[in-house]
């Protein structure tokens, strides 16, 4: 195991990862340097903190994106990607972690995840010309602690399977906060605030998400909405406050067709027009229990 200094022992990133093998490790010290592709497994590339090392300027070889991850077991830490055409990072692969990274000022995604069981933690996703996170077509990712805020697509979006979100933030995007568009994701303990759109939105046909102890509030559309079609999520012990605009919003928003849904033990209070409104048939084909709100349309879905 080998460790290469950027710029000390070799002037650029990607030189220092073609002179690597698996296992070596690259510290890339303050400064600005330009995007580089990885393709050496198990490599660890470690900046001096964000702010401090950038990566800007000429993309990774071949793409127009700043850092392209196209083997296993990779660990990026400590750094700013910002200004890219495209993504500010897309992970190919599977089994990498990403700890402390700022993605900002890009024109495509902050972080795309095609790869599988990734872990990305403590990163910041800010002001995108595109979604913050873009979660497709991975699955079995998690995203740990970290912030998407000021994009100008979705917070986080979310096409695939067994993917979660855990205590995280999602703050002033243009579009949702967070947009599930598939089964058997789990959210919990997040806060959706501020956002153009949705808090959080349950898409049409998706169905086996767990929803639970999330915070939605002043969000221009609904806190949470459950789409037509969608079936057997869990949307638990969530809160949503002063969120929606006009007539068709509301704290807590299940559309006529959604079915099975079990809608449990929130708290909703000054959401516009309604705290919790389930368009019927939804008010009896899924099940409402425990929920504190001020109103309700049709009346009876609140404690």
């Amino acid at each position: 195991m080998v460790l290469r200094l950027v710029p000390t022992d070799f002037l650029t990133v990607q030189a220092a990862i073609d002179a690597s093998s698996s296992g070596d490790s690259i510290k890339i010290l303050a400064g600005k340097f330009d995007g580089f592709e990885v393709d050496v497994d198990n490599l660890k590339i470690f900046g001096c903190g964000i702010g401090r090392t950038i990566i800007e300027g000429a993309p990774a070889q071949g793409s127009d994106d700043g850092v392209v991850v196209i083997s296993d077991r990779i660990t990026l830490q400590d750094f700013t990607i910002q200004g890219f055409p495209d993504e500010g990072v897309r992970i190919n692969t599977n089994f990498n972690v990403l700890k402390n990274i700022e993605s900002k000022l890009n024109i495509g995604s902050g972080i795309q995840l095609i790869g599988d069981n990734n872990l990305i933690i403590e990163c910041s996703i800010l002001m995108n010309r595109d979604d913050g996170f873009n979660i497709s077509p991975g699955q079995n990712n998690c995203i740990l602690k970290c912030e998407s805020n000021v994009n100008d697509g979705t917070g986080y979006s979310f096409s695939n399977v067994n993917n979660k979100l855990l205590l995280s933030t999602a703050k002033e995007n243009i579009d949702d906060g967070l947009l599930i568009n598939d089964s058997f994701n789990t959210i919990i303990g997040n806060i959706s605030n501020k956002n153009n759109a949705r808090g959080i939105l349950v898409g049409a046909g998706d169905g086996n998400n767990n929803i639970i102890k999330n915070l939605t509030c002043n969000n221009s559309g609904s806190g949470i909405e459950i789409e037509d079609g969608a079936f057997v999520n869990a949307i638990d012990s969530n809160i949503a406050r002063n969120n929606g605009t006009d007539v068709t919003d509301a704290g807590i928003l299940i559309e006529d067709s959604a079915a099975d849904n079990t809608i449990r033990f929130n708290e909703a209070k000054n959401n516009f027009e309604f705290d919790i409104e389930a368009i019927p048939p939804a008010d009896t084909a899924n099940t409402f229990d425990g929920n504190k709100c001020g109103n309700s349309s049709p009346p009876g879905l609140c404690t």
